[in-house]
């Protein structure tokens, strides 16, 4: 049976994060619908905490998400972001 290259929810993330420039969280779930909200929600937690995504409050409730300046980002393009 032949392996399939199947892109972590890391790398999608920070793809669709990268070709819509900023977000919010829940327009990021919406464009991944492969992915459960929590699973988006804990990628975008872990990714911001590196550094390789900026999480911005603009409201009680809303956040907006763009592409940080952490060097690992580099090493995400090199996995097929862009």
């Amino acid at each position: 049976m032949a392996e399939t290259n199947v892109p972590s929810i890391d790398v999608v993330i920070c793809h669709e994060v990268t070709s819509l420039v900023s977000c919010t969280l829940d327009e990021l779930a919406q464009r991944v619908p492969a992915y459960s909200w929590a699973q988006v929600f804990a990628s975008v937690d872990r990714l911001s905490r590196q550094g390789t995504l900026t999480l911005r409050r603009t409201s009680r409730f809303g956040f907006v998400l763009s592409i940080g300046s952490d060097p690992s980002l580099t090493s995400l393009r090199k996995a097929g972001v862009g």
